[in-house]
């Protein structure tokens, strides 16, 4: 799955592009503004919600260096529907709508690596939505616990984050979140820190998270 752009388009966006530092927990976007920049994350990192009024904060995602956020929504010329605040301070590149424009009519391989960007974004928000719709809720914590985890140099994956945030990327109630790892945390499969959960076996967290015998699927 396409998750950035090539090397060759990202040179071309930044040679046109200004710099910008956000400190932490500045609002970079808020929902339903007009958006006029394509945003690339050279340091730090950001964080991007949905705001509805049944759930005021779901979907949460993180982006780190080396990711672009804003495409979709300067081809289609829409508001953003996403709220972008900056999780620390944070170092943007940002393109001005007049710069893309401009290299996406003259620059037909960047404007098809443009392309390829916003549909694997759509991909993504339709396994999303496929897995808040279809997955038990063990499995779909399970799955975004071990998808976003990162390996620890002593041992175990560590996903960096709190219950809330757990909660509102998978759309649910925090004590439901809080009941299931509780669980867990008593079996000795996970491990849970104040803004940390340690994942100690991924393998029978996932086949717990089943109910079967480790016979599900791997987490991509």
């Amino acid at each position: 799955m396409v998750s950035q752009l090539s090397v060759e388009s990202r040179n071309k966006l930044l040679a046109v592009s200004r710099l910008k530092i956000f400190p932490a927990h500045s609002i970079i976007w808020e929902r339903c503004s007009t958006q006029h920049q394509l945003l690339y994350v050279e340091s730090g990192g950001v964080r991007s919600h949905i705001a509805s009024g049944s759930a005021p904060r779901f979907g949460y995602a993180e982006w780190g260096p080396g990711n672009w956020l804003g495409e979709a929504f300067m081809v289609l010329e829409g508001d953003t529907i996403f709220h972008v605040e900056a999780v620390e301070n944070s170092v943007l590149r940002l393109v001005e709508r007049d710069d893309f424009e401009d290299l996406m009519a003259t620059d037909a391989h960047l404007a098809c690596d443009v392309a390829r960007l916003i549909a694997s974004r759509y991909r993504q928000v339709l396994r999303w939505v496929e897995e808040t719709l279809s997955l038990p809720i063990p499995e779909r914590i399970a799955t975004e616990l071990l998808r976003h985890a990162r390996p620890r140099s002593h041992g175990g994956t560590v996903l960096w984050g709190t219950q809330d945030s757990l909660a509102s990327c998978l759309a649910l109630s925090r004590p439901t979140v809080s009941k299931v790892l509780k669980n867990w945390e008593r079996m000795g499969l996970i491990e849970l820190n104040y803004g940390s959960i340690l994942i100690l076996d991924g393998n029978r967290l996932m086949a717990t998270a089943c109910g079967v015998n480790m016979d599900c699927e791997p987490v991509a």
